[in-house]
């Protein structure tokens, strides 16, 4: 494994500075922060456009929560931006036994082509 290391790598000069780990760590969570908080300055007028967008489109809200796993199976609380229609299930079961086509289509594959579900506005943020 060590070869296959030595020749990724020959010919570059190999460029890095090793901080003790209490400043390496300190270093990298600045970083971290930095970047997040640039990042959230610089795309919050994209963030509003969507927003409004969603919000406009059929008055409900704009985020949709729920819960994750996360590292070392904590749960915590995730937020997107809501794509499909607020009361999703009743609006697809309708739409369901409406359309032989589509129902023999969601037996199938649990998905649907032209979903109903999905807001306009969602399609493009899907």
């Amino acid at each position: 494994m060590r070869d296959v290391a030595k020749s990724a790598n020959a010919g570059f000069a190999q460029v890095g500075v090793d901080f003790p780990p209490p400043i390496g760590g300190l270093l990298k969570r600045s970083f971290d922060i930095v970047g997040s908080l640039s990042g959230l300055v610089l795309l919050s007028p994209l963030f509003l456009m969507v927003a409004l967008l969603v919000k406009l489109s059929d008055n409900g809200p704009i985020f949709y929560g729920h819960k994750r796993i996360g590292r070392g199976g904590r749960i915590f609380s995730c937020l997107k931006f809501r794509t499909m229609v607020p009361d999703g299930e009743r609006v697809l079961a309708a739409y369901l036994a409406a359309n032989p086509e589509a129902n023999a289509e969601w037996i199938a594959t649990r998905k649907l082509k032209n979903d109903p579900r999905v807001t306009r506005v969602g399609a493009v943020l899907r």
